[in-house]
């Protein structure tokens, strides 16, 4: 997709806009294992432009990502059990993006699933929340408002197949887990975006995206574009694309020791000059 194509996406900011006009994003995850994995989505939708973004994690994991992100809202509950109440309880919430860091459990399978059958607006899944919905023994329905964002070792287990066999043939895949899902992104060298008959390849981005922490950067910068009133399709094509387009930015300066926050700070630049044409 080219650049005028790009920009046309992107959400209006008129001059009298204000931050809930931007949307407004709830990410659920972190763990113990995993604690900054949820900061880094934070972190990728601010830089995406998102207005409000909310974190429902652990409560030592916010005190420490407050620590590094004041601009965020934060909501703990060590019982994650209890996470569902908290997230269905937060006001006027645009988007919410589902995994990142959620580490594998029985209460994160239980509550990815109670979220894709039971949250009314769009939702984004990635990481473990994946990895949650294939080991779901819920008869869980596709939604039109969704978006996964697998690897192909992810996209193996929601397939049922090696991730071998995913990258013999990457847009069979993408398509197959489409029909099954909704939107879906399937990353990796040239990542491929489908959702019912519309099916993106992106051609941005190279080997310096495959750093720790780059794709919880995706999800967030994806998930500003949901709760920036975007479609999944066009806010998956526009989010992968922002990050690819980060990632060739970074990578004139070589394709080493690139840091997925250097990723999530460099969107801002990469939207900005989809807006003014440079």
């Amino acid at each position: 997709m080219k650049a005028e194509e790009l920009k046309r996406l992107l959400p209006p900011r008129p001059d009298d806009m204000h931050k809930g006009f931007r949307g407004r994003l709830l990410i659920a995850g972190g763990s113990v294992r995993y604690p900054g994995a949820p900061a880094l989505s934070a972190l990728g939708a601010l830089r995406s432009g998102a207005g409000v973004v909310t974190l429902l994690s652990l409560q030592r994991i916010c005190e420490v990502c407050a620590s590094r992100l004041p601009e965020v809202i934060y909501c703990f509950d060590d019982d994650t059990f209890r996470w569902k109440e908290l997230a269905l309880a937060q006001k006027n919430i645009d988007a919410l993006v589902i995994g990142p860091g959620l580490d594998r459990s029985v209460a994160a399978e239980i509550f990815t699933s109670r979220m894709w059958r039971e949250w009314p607006e769009k939702i984004l899944v990635d990481g473990d929340g994946l990895n949650a919905l294939a080991a779901s023994k819920d008869n869980l329905k596709p939604r039109t408002d969704s978006v996964l964002t697998p690897h192909e070792g992810e996209a193996g287990r929601l397939l049922g197949i090696t991730p071998a066999e995913v990258r013999a043939d990457r847009p069979g895949a993408v398509r197959e887990l489409s029909e099954r899902w909704g939107c879906v992104v399937l990353k990796g060298h040239h990542t491929l975006v489908a959702s019912g008959e519309k099916f993106a390849e992106i051609p941005y981005g190279g080997p310096e995206l495959s750093v720790p922490g780059s794709g919880d950067v995706l999800s967030g910068c994806i998930g500003a574009f949901l709760a920036g009133g975007l479609e999944a399709f066009d806010a998956a094509v526009l989010g992968t694309s922002v990050h690819g387009l980060a990632g060739e930015l970074l990578a004139r300066e070589g394709v080493d020791g690139v840091l997925a926050s250097e990723i999530a700070n460099t969107l801002r630049k990469v939207i900005h000059a989809l807006r003014s044409g440079k």
